[in-house]
């Protein structure tokens, strides 16, 4: 048997198997209507080259991102790394077929070093490349029997490789479930199974994209000045990057010395080197992006459309943002919090929210005036029956619990406390007044509009009073926080309407929310109630302790 001779051809070769940048300059691959080029794109080659199989993209719109990621993928797939296939999830099956007829058909159609692998094109979803299969998948989910959220996308397929395109679009069980579709590959490290690629712009702080970004060693494109030598990052020095000129021009600068600097002298530095081995992460903003003009951005910024920054800080600079008027921040809960501790029993009367899951979390208040709801007691208790003693404890008067998932358990519950208990049913479609249906004990109210009602409660001043902070109260506080209000579009009408999404553990808000509905059935302590109380406290006291 023969040896095959080394030469510089097939050492060549070689290099484009293992080395997607190699791979697609040596074949001059085309996009649209021209040739690829490296400049205005140096920002790509360490995302081609790099070999981590966990990363993640958090980026401005239309910064070439994708393309970069389905290249990757052809060229796996093409030289036989992912045997078992891989898949390519986006939020929708609408945006399935636009990125298969817009980005991925014409993409082998102009690259014969591509299109000679492909096989049965005629299908928008799923793609033979070579000897596996490319499955470009939606992420929209439906509901079995058992109520649970589930996709039949995401079901069939064992993959290498998987790719989350736009993120933060997509519902968190989606992207789990997703993730579970390379728990079978060969292809592993000691992080786990297969390839995961997670990319968006970003929406939110500290959910989806942004979230994941931050677990990551976060790369920035650091540009190197051409006088002093410095590096400028320019996504973290926004605005103070760009510099107005005498002719009405912007141009990007060095914020060491105020030299003009270019997005082409960039370098890729971790932020956090220590994790690279667990998820390699990347951040790039239109402010690199030679075809948008630094004018345009800056413009956008100082004044942004209707007057909301949102859109400006997240497509063009790739930053996770949302007024603060739709989100708490810890300091508004905080300032709520007065200077006596939490109860441990209560004369009465009081209300009571429950919010139902692998735990029962449990807010406690007395109303104070029509106004103001005092909370006394917050928990986490392991039982229903749990629940039944601190109604007992606090004379709770009035309750509101969820009614799902358990909602025999909580039928059964309503039967066994002597107590006025209803249980309560959020209803997207239901606006205005809250629906009291006494026959069946259920309430319906919308969703977004009582969170609204505790978001004001914590933010109007002398509304809402908190116990003296604690430990449980500082998990209170995170919850509460854990809700963010966005923008979304009704995918079966395309309508828009506001809607909050949890950005985390979030039971102590639904809890509140439910605690606020019981208030309404709840008697005001009355002036001479709390007299007694006080007198009744002054005799339990001694001279030694008074």
């Amino acid at each position: 048997m023969s040896k095959q001779k080394i030469t510089p051809e097939v050492i060549q070769n070689l290099m484009s198997s293992l080395d997607c940048f190699t791979w697609i300059t040596d074949n001059h691959l085309k996009l649209g209507a021209g040739p690829w080029v490296l400049t205005g794109h140096e920002y790509q080659v360490g995302m081609l080259q790099e070999r981590n199989p966990r990363q993640c993209y958090i980026k401005g719109a239309q910064m070439g991102i994708s393309e970069c990621l389905v290249l990757k993928t052809l060229h796996g797939m093409i030289h036989g790394k992912y045997k078992q296939g891989a898949m390519y999830l986006f939020p929708t099956r609408d945006d399935v077929g636009d990125f298969s007829q817009t980005r991925f058909d014409p993409l082998i159609e102009s690259n014969s070093f591509i299109g000679k692998y492909v096989q049965g094109t005629d299908r928008k979803n799923v793609k033979k490349i070579h000897t596996g299969h490319l499955y470009l998948r939606g992420a929209r989910s439906t509901k079995n029997i058992s109520g649970k959220k589930s996709s039949s996308q995401l079901k069939s397929a064992p993959v290498d490789r998987m790719v989350f395109d736009e993120m933060d679009e997509m519902e968190k069980s989606m992207v789990i479930l997703g993730e579970e579709r390379v728990s079978h590959s060969a292809i592993k490290d000691e992080y786990g199974p297969g390839e995961l690629e997670y990319l968006g712009t970003p929406t939110i702080p500290d959910y989806g994209i942004d979230k994941k970004f931050k677990e990551s060693d976060q790369r920035l494109w650091m540009l190197q000045c051409r006088g002093c030598g410095k590096e400028t990052c320019m996504e973290m020095e926004f605005p103070n990057c760009l510099k107005r000129q005498l002719d009405g021009g912007v141009k990007r600068v060095c914020v060491h010395c105020g030299h003009e600097i270019y997005p082409s002298d960039g370098r890729w530095v971790a932020s956090y080197p220590d994790k690279s081995k667990e998820l390699v992460g990347w951040y790039i903003s239109q402010l690199n992006s030679i075809y948008m003009p630094p004018r345009k951005i800056l413009e956008l910024y100082e004044d942004p459309p209707n007057g909301d920054l949102s859109e400006v800080m997240n497509s063009k600079l790739g930053k996770a943002y949302i007024p603060a008027e739709n989100r708490l921040d810890p300091s508004e809960v905080y300032q709520c919090c007065c200077d006596e501790p939490m109860m441990y029993n209560h004369e009465g009367p009081t209300c009571m929210g429950v919010d139902v899951g692998r735990v029962l979390h449990v807010v406690i208040a007395e109303r104070k005036t029509r106004h103001t709801l005092k909370i006394v007691k917050v928990a986490r208790v392991d039982s229903f029956n749990d629940v039944k003693d601190l109604i007992r404890k606090f004379n709770t008067r009035s309750v509101v619990i969820d009614l799902r998932p358990e909602i025999r358990k909580v039928r059964e519950f309503q039967k066994d406390v002597n107590a006025l208990i209803y249980a309560c049913e959020y209803n997207e479609q239901k606006t205005g007044m809250m629906q009291w249906d006494i026959k069946d004990l259920l309430v319906k109210c919308n969703r977004t509009e009582i969170c609204d009602a505790t978001h004001e409660l914590i933010t109007s001043f002398g509304t809402l009073i908190l116990p003296r902070m604690n430990t449980e109260l500082e998990e209170f506080v995170v919850e509460v926080c854990n809700m963010a209000k966005v923008l979304e579009e009704r995918p079966d009408t395309g309508q828009q309407i506001f809607r909050y999404r949890n950005l985390g553990p979030d039971h102590y808000r639904h809890a509140l929310n439910y605690c606020l509905l019981a208030a309404e059935n709840c008697g005001i302590v009355s002036d001479k109630s709390i007299i007694g109380r006080f007198f009744s406290s002054r005799r339990n006291k001694n001279f030694m302790t008074a």
